[in-house]
């Protein structure tokens, strides 16, 4: 990626006195590189700068520098569908939000900082769209390889967190439901855009399924849905009246999830980045995805129900220590029952989203772009839909999603 123009030494330097709270601060060089390779990142600009600075004692810059290294993330300018779904989607208007009301809300909450997220540096939407946070992977936390999936352990860890997170929004909506208006829509915007990228997706699976022996029958069925598997998907994230709502993070696949270790190989930690896609709808939602586009294939075959088990015991624990009323939680059975009801989104994000998690590494074509438009052979779609990983990972889906009837 080119590296914006407008990356100057003003603007590090600004969002570094902001950072510290120090009016006097001067930044002496940067050094910009991609943060991801391509392919990785499908609706903005990732960039890892070392900034270069000192600050002032007394009337004097100290002669010592000091680094801090920084991801930058900013809008696509040069035009086309990633720059459209930005737009359409206000995915930086959200993010901002994200970190400069919602975050700090929930932290208050929490009473433990920065366990969710990385922390923010510097925001704003003017004269461009930039976001400026901490590099975790100078905190030890690394992405692991989108092939490969989670584990069990690392599920768990992910369903703690997302619970923590999923808590503390509705104590906050308690408090302060303001806080909450701008996720009223997630990655499944019902707009024509994402209309497009969805029906490519079904198409795309449909077509692979006529080449997968004995799976012919889900592509037929899906076929015979037409704008019913649209439609049905888009329903399955909508809230409920009366219904248990939190605060989903709205795009939890492996690139969106950092790890830490201790030296001995264990897992320490882990941080969830990219508020990009939040929704304030049922915690289903975050976990058919997460499931759908995260897990290993035995933790699909072996561990679907655990996880659920799992996360909503957390869940539970952590409204009880937030004194929240229990009461007003679903009950485990009719947790369950909402889940069930939702299936279609996580079948929705298994057509969408997973193929481009399973897709070859180093695709400069992998885009939403060529997923809507490019119907040949050669092009990424076909890649992404008719390659063994996702095909594999799809054969243990589909059934899954059949059993629940959403396919009728």
């Amino acid at each position: 990626m080119k590296v914006p123009i407008w990356f100057t030494k003003d603007l590090f330097q600004n969002a570094l006195k902001t950072f510290y709270k120090n009016p006097d601060i001067e930044v002496s060089s940067l050094n910009t590189q991609d943060a991801i390779p391509a392919g990785e990142n499908y609706t903005s600009d990732l960039f890892r700068t070392t900034i270069y600075f000192r600050k002032k004692f007394y009337f004097f810059f100290s002669g010592r520098t000091e680094s801090i290294s920084v991801i930058v993330k900013c809008g696509n300018e040069e035009g086309g569908v990633k720059e459209d779904l930005a737009k359409k989607l206000n995915l930086f208007e959200k993010e901002s939000e994200m970190f400069g009301k919602t975050f700090p809300a929930i932290y208050e909450i929490l009473g433990e900082h920065y366990t969710l997220s990385s922390k923010c540096l510097y925001t704003s939407l003017n004269p461009h769209s930039i976001i400026i946070l901490e590099d975790l992977t100078t905190l030890g936390f690394n992405v692991l390889p989108r092939h490969i999936g989670f584990d069990l352990e690392h599920c768990f860890l992910v369903v703690e967190k997302m619970a923590l997170m999923h808590a503390a929004s509705v104590i906050m909506y308690e408090k302060d439901p303001s806080l909450l208006k701008m996720y009223s829509e997630g990655l499944y915007g019902n707009n024509d855009l994402t209309r497009q990228w969805v029906a490519a997706g079904y198409k795309g699976l449909i077509d692979a399924c006529s080449r997968w022996p004995g799976f012919e029958k889900y592509g037929y069925k899906l076929q015979a849905l037409g704008e019913q598997a649209l439609e049905r998907g888009f329903n399955a994230q909508k809230r409920k009246l009366g219904g248990f709502n939190v605060l989903n993070h709205g795009d939890l696949w492996v690139n969106n999830m950092m790890f830490s270790y201790f030296p001995d190989g264990k897992l320490k930690d882990m941080r969830f980045i990219d508020f990009q896609m939040n929704i304030y709808t049922s915690p289903a939602i975050d976990l058919h995805y997460f499931i759908a586009t995260s897990t290993k294939i035995q933790v699909k075959l072996d561990h679907i129900e655990i996880i659920l088990d799992h996360y909503y015991a957390q869940l539970i624990a952590n409204l009880a220590k937030m004194q929240y009323s229990l009461e007003r939680v679903p009950t485990r059975e009719q947790f369950k029952t909402d889940y069930n009801y939702r299936a279609f989104y996580g079948l929705m994000g298994a057509a969408t989203v997973l193929a481009f998690v399973k897709a070859a590494e180093g695709r400069t074509d992998a885009s939403f772009e060529n997923i809507i438009k490019d119907e040949s052979k050669e092009g990424f779609r076909y890649h992404a839909y008719n390659n063994e990983r996702y095909r594999k990972h799809m054969e243990h889906l589909l059934p899954y999603y059949d059993s629940f009837g959403i396919l009728d």
